[in-house]
């Protein structure tokens, strides 16, 4: 969000600014603000690269004027205004105001009022699809070995293959079972590490640090190194406000972030049950995938807030079992639903599943061409990729995909001794 702060003198600039200096990095971050000082003569040459205008009390009565010339150029625009404590308790917010000014505040306001002001406007430039706001997808199991890993996985080569950065968060701390089929190590668990003992913040410049590329679209955050601190994260509740910051940070930097919850629901998982734009459920067709989704339901339903944000994939597992229709004839009388949790459509039985982990591929790029078509239909539903009838995949997929990087990596570092781990890193997909 650009930021163009105009008075009359660098005082009075400065002011303005200093203000912006006083907010806590990760707000600044999260807003993505870029400040421009500019003084009042020059303000209608700079315009077009504001999104929100200040205007400094030293403008005096002129600011008003300012104010409603660059709202007939630009009626977008916000204008944020300052006046001095005299002209603000003489009612000068009155003419502000009929100017089209969206706020006016006394010099002595605090920073926090301003702060305050500029959330609100990000708020509505997110609705407005002004600004990147990364989709945030929370892939949960009812019950192990259903391959909540394995959808997770592919659904992030499919974004790649349309190219939409993402970040794949893996918050299996126990197994770890996404990093491990990705062979993804290294010290940059560390980083995540010192977020949850606090001596480093969060912020823009240690996500990038924290993250292991594997192209340029596609990058995984691993759970922390230490497991009391891993447990610290998903387990205590001062994880929710880490995690919150996290993804406040990731959705400025990323079109698309998928976390592998590894079905632990603890107060931080929950917190980002409740925050993600979708919370897909990944079931198999077992009797005991039916009654554990049942169990799961009970308290789900509830912490993300009703069904609207609820998504079901079932995940082939005898391919002799239970349809999706089936389950949701069981259920739905019970959970009332509705339509729209039922609607992705299911993925196959695909004999060769069990074979991405360790390989440099996922499901997606192994797998047979009706489990390509039913991951590339998930993603749409979910709005990770643009809603096209056309398929992206080529048989060339693999060369111009990141899991080529990954696989160059793998030849680089043969035992497990560099960032990528070799053959033996990884373990059998948590399912």
């Amino acid at each position: 969000m650009k930021l163009l702060i105009v008075d009359n003198t660098a005082e009075g600039q400065s002011r303005c600014a200093r203000r912006i200096e006083s907010f806590h990095q990760s707000d600044v971050e999260m807003l993505d603000l870029r400040v421009k000082l500019v003084l009042g003569k020059d303000l209608l040459q700079s315009l077009d690269e504001a999104d929100v205008l200040v205007l400094g009390s030293g403008l005096g009565e002129e600011g008003a004027t300012l104010a409603r010339n660059a709202l007939n150029r630009m009626p977008w625009l916000h204008v944020i205004m300052y006046v001095s404590e005299v002209a603000y308790s003489g009612g000068a917010f009155r003419s502000a105001h009929a100017a089209g000014v969206r706020k006016v505040l006394p010099d002595n306001a605090s920073p926090l009022d301003l702060l305050q002001e500029l959330v609100a406007i990000f708020q509505e430039f997110r609705r407005e699809g002004r600004v990147r706001e990364g989709r945030v997808v929370c892939v949960a199991h009812a019950k192990g070995g259903t391959g909540a890993t394995s959808i997770c996985a592919a659904l992030a080569e499919v974004c790649s293959v349309h190219r939409r950065r993402s970040m794949l968060w893996d918050l299996d701390v126990e197994t770890r079972d996404l990093c491990r089929a990705l062979t993804v190590t290294g010290p940059t668990a560390k980083v995540v590490s010192s977020w949850v003992n606090g001596t480093r913040e969060i912020n823009r410049d240690s996500l990038q640090d924290a993250l292991i590329p594997v192209s340029q679209d596609v990058s995984v955050l691993m759970p922390p190194d230490s497991m009391a601190e891993a447990m610290d994260l998903v387990c205590h509740t001062d994880g929710i406000e880490i995690c919150q910051n996290i993804l406040d940070i990731a959705r400025v930097v990323h079109d698309v972030i998928l976390i592998d919850t590894g079905g632990r629901i603890g107060p931080a998982t929950g917190a980002l049950m409740r925050a993600a734009d979708e919370v897909v459920v990944v079931i198999d067709d077992t009797i005991l995938g039916l009654t554990a989704l049942d169990l799961f339901l009970s308290y789900a339903k509830a912490l993300v807030l009703g069904p609207e944000r609820l998504s079901f994939v079932v995940n082939g597992y005898t391919g002799e079992m239970l349809a999706l229709s089936q389950i949701e004839a069981e259920l739905e009388p019970a959970h009332h639903l509705g339509e729209k949790p039922w609607s992705l459509p299911q993925v196959p039985l695909d004999p060769k599943a069990v074979l991405w982990p360790g390989s440099g591929r996922t499901l997606y790029s192994i797998g047979q061409r009706s489990t390509r078509a039913a991951l590339e239909g998930i993603a749409r539903q979910l709005q990770l990729i643009p809603d096209s009838g056309a398929s992206a995949y080529s048989d060339d997929v693999q060369r111009s995909s990141w899991w080529e990087k990954l696989r160059s990596r793998k030849a680089e570092f043969p035992t497990g001794g560099g960032r990528y781990g070799g053959e033996g890193s990884f373990g059998n997909e948590e399912g």
